[in-house]
């Protein structure tokens, strides 16, 4: 092509690459670089556009020779920077964008975008300081002002982060990014009427916002309001029915609903594995993986709760006791570290930091990984990765831990259970090659968290009354539940009710289901959740049942370490049977520990049990002082046991698959 007018011709090109009309504005780069190979800006931008059509290795010599043809220009090293930020190469990211601040002090873009690099780096008080220096730059800075509310917030100043947040929403009350990250903030610390309210100041600007809505959803559930909780959540998937983690939301929030149906969960789980589990090009044909039956096996755990979390303290012990020398262990790991993380970390033998990458990506690392059989720990709870998981990237996937339930994937070839976690009429929410392994024992075993109290005396002794408990999720306790949890409190005079509970409109909600069935508020104690941080351990927290006598299970969904950790402070559990599997994990529980006259099946003989328990103050007692010796001499206290028959049942998947 002869141009009559180069710079016309550039500014053409530079409107199709803006316009993402990627391919057409390459080749007119490619003509006008052939025509001026000294224009340093021509070999910028040429890079820039072959970066953004996947050639990347091509792009970034084209950069790298850009920024050598002319090393001064500010915009060259800063947009490297922010393509490698994409890239997650951050150490490369921070020393072009740290030259381009260098440059051009004055370019509050450049600040913000190391601030960006920084963030990623998770160098939180530069990142901060970087971000501050773009507003002050430019005040109407609006990205930036978003940015350095999360970098308060990741930095560990989360208060000062809502105070932040809260200032520029009095200055900009339509900002609807800044209302939904304020909301995320205040949702972070528990202060879920806090986030309800900015939710809706959110979609009081953007009625039809999907983030919101999902997020108002997810709030409200935590509150207890399942069947408002499900609405908006309904209303997000008519927005967008192609959204894995609302469908995901719907499913773990419909759990908690009494009246939700087998058939409707059901077909919940369906559609999900329809629209997200189906097979795509992205799925290999076949797997690699040598086929040899008593051969080292490659494992991979992928959980966003690699961290003090109830999944984690549920993995830890078995990860302490693998053996190495037939497992080589893999963690995909998708949270921020805390202090437990770095116990993972130190026994795992390869550890890779998943988190933001996408779903193709992650695949793709376990892939080159070799990865034999890879293991869900969230099934349908947040950040999970079953997006990841139905690109079916190792040949055997098992979902464990999570939830005792179903994940209701076609791509997922077991759930790791037992056969009392299992219904006797099958696990209707799986899909028809979701088979069931079922450990000899218990589905989990448990190790108390460090720094837990000894057993006290039964605290009706002293107190001359007795006191139930339950430190179950709040959007477990449904109003069923305080229903029958109120028959048993008028059926035994003078009792009381202790519940773990968030601050806030739930707590009114509890107080007053339990009025309208004739307990006083005054019969009611609250004690406040206090997430676990690198200062607070969950041990210490045990102390709380110090002054519960009985415990009572949540039902349709039951509790896991809640039950495990009363038991572990003398307090025996009350549970109903449910008919699905995350309504029998107390039966599970209770019969390994060897007691499984405590979980029974109808709500009268749950109220019975409860009320009979409560009048044998002397037969508490003795229970209460034994049970800890008695759950030491439980399978669920043997790690080391637990591991090895965990074990053989992955050896057993493994050779399974080498005879098909």
């Amino acid at each position: 092509m002869q141009f009559t007018d180069p710079q016309a011709a550039l500014n053409h090109a530079m409107d199709l690459h803006r316009q993402g009309r990627l391919a057409e504005a390459e080749d007119l780069y490619r003509q006008l670089h052939a025509k001026f190979p000294a224009a340093a800006d021509l070999t910028h931008l040429l890079g820039l556009v072959t970066m953004e059509l996947g050639r990347h290795a091509e792009g970034e010599a084209l950069l790298v020779e850009a920024i050598r043809q002319n090393p001064n220009v500010a915009h060259y090293h800063a947009n490297f920077g922010t393509k490698l930020i994409d890239r997650r190469e951050t150490a490369r990211a921070v020393t072009l964008l740290e030259r381009a601040v260098q440059l051009a002090p004055e370019a509050a873009q450049h600040h913000y975008n190391l601030g960006n690099a920084y963030v990623q780096g998770q160098r939180y008080a530069d990142a901060i300081h970087a971000y501050q220096q773009a507003l002050a730059r430019n005040p109407g800075y609006a990205i930036a002002e978003l940015q350095l509310g999360m970098a308060l917030h990741l930095g560990g100043s989360t208060d000062a982060g809502i105070a932040f947040y809260r200032q520029a929403l009095a200055r900009r009350p339509t900002d609807f990014a800044i209302a939904t990250n304020l909301g995320a903030l205040l949702q972070a610390v528990c202060d879920i009427d806090g986030a309800i309210a900015a939710f809706k100041q959110a979609l009081a600007i953007d009625a039809k916002n999907f983030f919101a809505l999902n997020n108002l959803g997810i709030m409200l559930k935590e509150r207890g309001e399942i069947t408002e909780a499900v609405a908006l959540l309904r209303r997000c998937l008519e927005l967008n029915p192609d959204a894995p983690e609302v469908r995901s939301n719907i499913i773990l929030t419909m759990y908690y609903d009494p009246a939700a149906t087998d058939a409707e969960l059901a077909e919940q789980h369906r559609e999900w594995d329809r629209r997200h589990g189906s097979p795509t090009s992205d799925r290999p044909l076949g797997h690699p993986n040598p086929k040899e039956p008593g051969r080292r096996l490659r494992i991979g755990y992928v959980s966003a709760d690699l961290r003090d979390h109830v999944v984690g303290r549920a993995l830890l012990p078995a990860f302490r006791h693998h053996d190495h020398a037939a497992f080589e262990i893999t963690c995909y790991s998708m949270c921020q570290p805390q202090a437990m993380t770095d116990e993972f970390k130190s026994r795992a033998d390869r550890w890779r930091e998943m988190a933001g990458t996408s779903d193709a990506e992650f695949a793709q690392q376990v892939r080159s990984d070799e990865i034999d059989i890879l293991i869900d720990l969230s099934l349908h709870t947040s950040d999970n990765r079953l997006k990841g998981f139905a690109l079916k990237p190792a040949p055997i996937q098992a979902t464990w831990l999570g939830c005792p339930e179903s994940s209701g994937l076609s791509v997922m070839d077991y759930r790791i259970s037992d056969r009392y976690l299992e219904p006797p009429h099958g696990n209707v929410l799986a899909a028809d090659n979701e088979k069931a392994c079922l450990l000899p024992d218990s589905w989990t075993c448990y190790e108390a968290p460090a720094g837990y109290p000894d057993v006290n005396e039964l605290p009706a002794k002293r107190n001359g009354f007795v006191t139930f408990g339950s430190f179950n999720n709040s959007c477990k306790i449904s109003g069923e539940v305080l229903a029958t949890w109120g028959r048993i409190l008028r059926a035994v005079p003078n009792s009381r009710l202790m519940l773990l509970a968030k601050q806030g409109g739930h707590r009114r909600r509890m107080t007053e289901v339990m009025e309208t069935h004739g307990i006083a508020a005054d019969r009611l104690i609250f004690a406040d959740y206090l997430p676990a941080t690198d200062n607070l351990d969950q041990g210490r927290l045990l102390s709380r049942y110090h002054q519960v006598d009985i415990a009572l299970d949540t039902f349709p969904y039951n509790g896991m370490t809640t039950t495990l950790d009363a038991l572990w402070m003398g307090a025996p559990v009350v549970s109903l049977i449910g008919r699905r599997s995350l309504g029998r994990a107390g039966l599970s529980l209770l019969t390994t520990v060897g007691l499984p006259r405590f979980a029974v099946e109808t709500l009268d003989a749950y109220v019975d049990l409860a009320t009979k328990t409560a009048q044998d103050l002397d037969g508490l007692a003795a229970l209460r002082s034994g049970l800890r010796a008695k759950m030491q001499a439980s399978p669920l206290i043997d790690a080391a046991g637990f591991t090895r028959k965990f074990e053989a049942a992955l050896r057993d998947m493994w050779v399974e698959w080498c005879k098909r």
